[in-house]
């Protein structure tokens, strides 16, 4: 099955493919978590925020292996 994402007319090339390439990553070997935030969020703020979430995730034991 092809889904198909409109983006923001305001991103940029490396953003629209940072997000296909880390969405495809995480369909192909795991499940994704998504979640929707603010477009203010700053590079800082989503940056930590990340951090966060990923370290509950690798101290839960469900963090998949890293590609190489």
């Amino acid at each position: 099955m092809v889904i198909e994402i409109s983006v923001p007319d305001e991103w940029t090339a490396g953003q629209t493919l940072a997000v296909r390439q880390l969405f495809q990553q995480a369909v192909r070997g795991a499940q994704p978590v998504i979640c929707p935030v603010r477009e203010d969020i700053t590079p800082e703020q989503l940056g930590d925020i990340y951090d966060r979430v990923n370290t509950v995730i690798q101290r839960a034991g469900l963090a998949i292996p890293a590609q190489r």
